[in-house]
């Protein structure tokens, strides 16, 4: 959740003339800002949901294997904008990429949050094309590394982001994945939480509890990088799910350590022909 300062300035004058002036600097927590990702992280799908979320508080991208990093100057960050917080993940290994020269290059204009990933969702091995946990750990030292003393440091947040229902269900997660999360130069901690192999829609706590302690056991804020709720068959105008929807980011918000939460626009979470649901989403984002 982010947080911004404000200057309280108060004067006092007694019967006698005397005055007395005193100052409090208040930090005022502001709501986790709720964003989208597109259905496929290419210019035309970020360019369509631009029309359908003009001025979204926050886009998620990404670049599939073998693309490296984006480049600033390239046809999607261009088309991203650049008001929002942007959450933006690679696959390529670390060891193997520019990262610092990327954080070097990016516009000084650009100057809203940006969380970085590398290897998102890295739970589905290697026939996925994910490293194996071994790799994983150390990938994401070299990555802290990398950018430990670089001058532009303040404006990336270093964030893994992992699969909630994966992670939940291995006895061996933590030790796996999820150490990295506590790693020192790691700046938050990321999920992606579905409600998918659920008979019923989820409670906000039972969605989010396992995510919100992993990043409490790290000391870190909590990134719901996708989120999306797929309509159940015994609510056929989606009304239960947009409540579901609703409650669910209010809860989000009430945790002072969630930073922010992007809802995956594809697939059954796409609300295309979902009126009720994408309202609750239009209303969500504000």
């Amino acid at each position: 959740m982010a947080a911004r300062e404000v200057v309280l300035t108060a004067r006092v004058t007694d019967a006698a003339g005397h005055t007395a002036t005193a100052t409090a600097v208040l930090s005022v927590r502001e709501p986790a800002p709720l964003g989208w990702s597109p259905p496929n992280s290419t210019a035309g799908d970020l360019t369509a949901m631009l029309s359908r979320f003009p001025s979204p508080p926050l886009v998620r991208l990404y670049s599939p294997a073998g693309a490296g990093l984006a480049s600033w100057s390239g046809s999607l960050l261009t088309c991203a904008p650049r008001s929002a917080t942007l959450v933006y993940s690679f696959k390529d290994p670390p060891a193997g990429v520019d990262v610092a020269g990327w954080l070097s290059a990016r516009p000084a204009a650009w100057t809203s949050p940006l969380y970085l990933c590398w290897a998102h969702e890295p739970e589905q091995g290697p026939s996925a094309g994910d490293p194996l946990p071994a790799e994983f750990r150390e990938g994401w030292r070299v990555l802290v590394a990398q950018l430990a003393g670089h001058r532009r440091r303040r404006e990336v947040r270093l964030l893994p982001v992992f699969t909630e229902y994966a992670a939940r269900r291995s006895g061996t997660w933590w030790q796996d994945f999820g150490q990295v999360a506590a790693l020192s130069g790691v700046d938050a901690v990321g999920f992606d939480i579905y409600d998918t192999g659920y008979s019923a829609y989820r409670s906000p706590v039972e969605r989010n509890d396992f995510a919100l302690a992993t990043a409490r056991r790290a000391g870190k804020p909590l990134v719901i990088a996708e989120w999306g709720i797929a309509r159940k068959a015994s609510d056929p105008d989606g009304a239960v799910c947009a409540r579901a929807m609703r409650d669910n980011v209010a809860y989000l918000r009430r945790q002072p350590d969630v930073d922010a939460v992007s809802w995956f626009y594809r697939g059954d979470c796409n609300l295309d022909n979902r009126p009720a649901e994408r309202q609750a989403f239009v209303d969500l984002m504000g």
